[in-house]
Formats: structure tokens, C-alpha cells, sequence
């Protein structure tokens, strides 16, 4: 009995979420990111060098009580760069074939524009007794209710997408490599308990050491296979580009399906890699001491870039240059580096996967404490954080050794109210949002 009211209950949340996460969500954000991309005059497209040159390029004095900008753009990345840029891209490949890429690269592209925006508010809202986007998000609907909806409907995400879901990855990718998931899940428990009870500066600082290590490493890695698979590149540029408008499958007659398929995965992935529109980046860029809101805002940029555009971008590519796109969607991104580097870059590639997730795990840790100080106020904070990593520990091994698909789909939920409530708020903001950034273009 149990077992078939659970059946049914997953049934209907699959099929709820996949109603709310259809196609006129995805052209929701798709046209949002377009309309801020106007009203900023492009600054997130044409102004790239000069954003990478202040994000990176700046020297800055941090006061002891904040987090570094660097801090917060590592921290940002390790809860958007999870499982989704290796596991996640080889499914969007799978489902909408090479296409799929040139329109994650689309709603990356405009995705930066919202991820601007959110960054420009959350900073100029930001409050010591209100942290952004509550603030901005109170300020827009002229009603804090829906700041403190933001915030228990984030606090909640946190266990599922940015931790029992990536934890639950750990086991599986622990277990390609000969590791039970529960000595796998344990350790990760373990791990991310000794950093999140020391607060979440220290989470931080924490991820600030992991998100460049492994980045780079696995950038490097993706670049050696691309290099060696080199004299595909034409090839597999000119079907991503064809793929995308339908152009080889209009060929074979069978145009219909496949471009929507493509369209749609594609969107749909860009939106889920870089979070974009969601404002959870927010809530890390408005702890630091930058009170300039388009210098926060050009941080967003970047982790959109970096995560999506160069990250997702690469794990493509040696997918699509080594042939392995025809492999099952599980495999494909470890057998695409196996036949570049051999055998063991399978191993490489899983234990990618584990750290990148860890990292979700303790970039979602500092998003749910600071939605949870929120919500509680200064009341009874101590007891309830210490309450809330008991259970986020706690949570990281359950979703090592369980099967997740309720949890998935929940969590899917949870992400979905988050972006409308967040795009809605910053779309009612817009103007403040502009003009901030205008007249930044000016004085430059």
C-alpha cells in the first residue's frame, strides 16, 4: 500500500512539474533575459573584457566581518556548477541532440542580463536586518510576505536541489569507481558537517579553495580531449549550428519534433546550469562589503560565463568531438574522456562529479542559513541553526543511499517559485535596474 501511494504521489508531482517547468516558463525567462539585455544597453554582452577585467583584474580590501568578492563569486559557483554541468549537459545532448547546445548558449547569453539585474537590486536593497533579494522582493510587491515566501520556499530547496540530490550523484559517481555510496555519502556528510558547523563565512572560505582547484582541472582535462579530437571541431560546430535550426533534420523530414526537442532542452538546461533569474547568486554577492551594485552586478556575469558558456560548453564539445553522443546519457560524458585520455579519465570524470556536487552542497548550505536567519529574525537563531546543520548533515547522507525522484521533482518546484517570484520582483524594478547601469556606462 505504501509503496503504490508513493508511485502515485511522484506521478503527480512529475507530472505537476513538468507543467509548471514547460515551454512557456522557459520563454518566460528566455524573454525576461532579452528585455533586461535592451534595457542595459548590452552592457552584459558588449562590455565582457571590461567586466572580467574588474571582477578578476581589482585589487580589494575586505572588511573582517564580510566575505570577499572573490569568496562570493566561488561560493555562487559552487551551487550553481553541480552534477548539471557534466551529468546534466550529456542529458540535454541526448534528449535534444547537438541543437541543444547553441540554445543553452542562447539563454546563457541573455541568462547574464538576470543574473546583472537581480545582483544591480540586491545590492542597492540590501539591508542588515533584511538581506537581498527578501529586500528587493519586499520592496517590488510592496509587501514583505512575499520576502518571507522567498526565503521559506529557498530554505527548503536548499535540502533538496543543492543537497540530497547532489549527495545522492556522490554515491552514484562513487559507485563507478568502486566505492559503495554509503561509505560515499558518509564521508561527504562528514565532510560538509565539520565546514557548516564553523558558520557560513567559513563555507565560503571553503568553497573559494575547492570551486578553482577543480575547475581548472577539469577545464584542463576537457581542452587535452578537444585538442587530441581536434579535426572534429568544424564538424561538430557546423551540426550544432544545423541542429539548431532544424536545418539537418528538415533533410531527413523530420523537422517538427526534433527542433522543439532542441529548442526546449536547450533553453531549459541554460536556465537550470547558471540559475539565472532566481536570485539565490544574491544572497551571497550582498554579504560582501562591495556596496557598488553594478560591480556585484558584473560578478553575476561572470559566474554565468564561466559556468554555462566556458564549463557546460567544454563537457559539449568532448562529447560531440569524440563520438560519444550515441552512448547512453549515464555514460557519456566518461566515455567521451575515456577516448580521449584513456581508461582512467573515467575515474577523473567521476570524481569531477563528486567534488563539483560537494561544492553544491556547502554553496546551498550558506543560501539556506541566510533564508533561515531571515525568516526567524534574531529569534531563537542560535538553537535553530544548530538545529538546521544537524539536519543538512543529516540530509547529505540520506540522499547518498535513497532513491530521489520525489525529492528531484519537489525540488523542481521549489526552484520554479523561486524564479517567479524573483523574476517578477526584478521586472517591476527594471527601471532601477537601468538606470543604475547606465549611468555606470557613462561615467566609465
Amino acid at each position: 500500500m505504501h509503496s503504490i501511494f508513493y508511485e502515485k504521489l511522484s506521478d503527480f508531482i512529475s507530472n505537476f512539474n513538468d507543467l509548471l517547468w514547460g515551454f512557456g516558463t522557459v520563454l518566460l525567462v528566455f524573454g525576461a533575459g532579452i528585455f533586461f539585455t535592451v534595457r542595459i544597453k548590452g552592457f552584459n554582452i558588449f562590455r565582457t573584457v571590461h567586466i572580467f577585467k574588474s571582477v578578476f583584474g581589482e585589487n580589494e580590501h575586505t572588511d573582517s566581518g564580510k566575505i570577499s568578492r572573490f569568496q562570493a563569486i566561488s561560493t555562487a559557483l559552487a551551487a550553481s556548477m553541480g552534477t548539471g554541468n557534466i551529468v546534466g549537459v550529456a542529458a540535454a545532448v541526448s534528449v535534444g541532440g547537438a541543437g541543444a547546445i547553441f540554445w543553452m548558449w542562447v539563454s546563457a547569453l541573455f541568462g547574464t542580463a538576470l543574473a546583472f539585474a537581480e545582483n544591480v537590486l540586491g545590492v542597492k536593497y540590501k539591508r542588515p536586518d533584511s538581506p537581498s533579494p527578501m529586500s528587493y522582493i519586499s520592496k517590488a510587491f510592496g509587501n514583505t510576505a512575499f520576502g518571507a515566501a522567498y526565503a521559506v520556499v529557498c530554505l527548503l530547496a536548499s535540502f533538496g536541489i543543492g543537497n540530497m540530490t547532489q549527495t545522492n550523484a556522490i554515491g552514484a559517481a562513487a559507485e563507478e569507481i568502486g566505492i559503495p555510496p554509503v561509505f560515499a555519502g558518509a564521508a561527504a556528510a562528514i565532510f560538509c558537517g565539520m565546514i557548516i558547523f564553523r558558520g557560513a563565512k567559513n563555507t565560503a572560505a571553503a568553497a573559494e579553495r575547492l570551486i578553482p582547484v577543480i575547475s581548472i582541472l577539469y577545464f584542463a582535462a576537457a581542452l587535452a580531449v578537444i585538442i587530441i579530437f581536434r579535426e572534429n571541431l568544424a564538424e561538430t560546430f557546423g551540426l550544432i549550428f544545423s541542429s539548431a535550426f532544424g536545418i539537418r533534420q528538415a533533410a531527413g523530414g523530420i523537422l517538427g519534433n526534433s527542433l522543439k526537442q532542441a529548442v526546449s532542452v536547450g533553453l531549459r538546461r541554460g536556465v537550470f546550469s547558471n540559475e539565472a533569474g532566481m536570485g539565490s547568486s544574491v544572497l551571497v554577492h550582498s554579504e560582501t562589503d562591495c556596496s557598488d551594485p553594478v560591480k556585484m552586478g558584473m560578478c553575476a556575469v561572470a559566474e554565468v560565463i564561466i559556468d554555462t558558456l566556458i564549463c557546460c560548453t567544454l563537457t559539449a564539445l568532448v562529447i560531440l568531438v569524440t563520438g560519444a553522443a550515441d552512448c547512453p546519457a549515464e555514460i557519456m560524458a566518461a566515455e567521451a574522456f575515456k577516448r580521449g585520455l584513456g581508461k582512467y579519465a573515467a575515474g577523473f570524470v567521476s570524481v569531477s562529479v563528486m567534488i563539483f556536487a560537494f561544492c553544491t552542497l556547502l554553496g546551498w548550505y550558506f543560501y539556506g542559513e541566510k533564508c533561515l536567519k531571515f525568516v526567524l529574525k534574531g529569534r531563537y537563531c542560535h538553537s535553530a541553526l544548530i538545529i538546521f546543520r544537524v539536519m543538512y548533515t543529516a540530509a547529505a547522507f540520506i540522499g547518498s543511499v535513497s532513491e530521489l525522484s520525489l525529492i528531484w521533482n519537489t525540488a523542481d518546484i521549489f526552484n520554479w517559485i523561486m524564479l517567479i517570484i524573483n523574476l517578477f520582483a526584478i521586472l517591476i524594478l527594471n527601471k532601477e535596474a537601468a538606470d543604475l547601469t547606465n549611468n555606470y556606462k557613462n561615467d566609465c
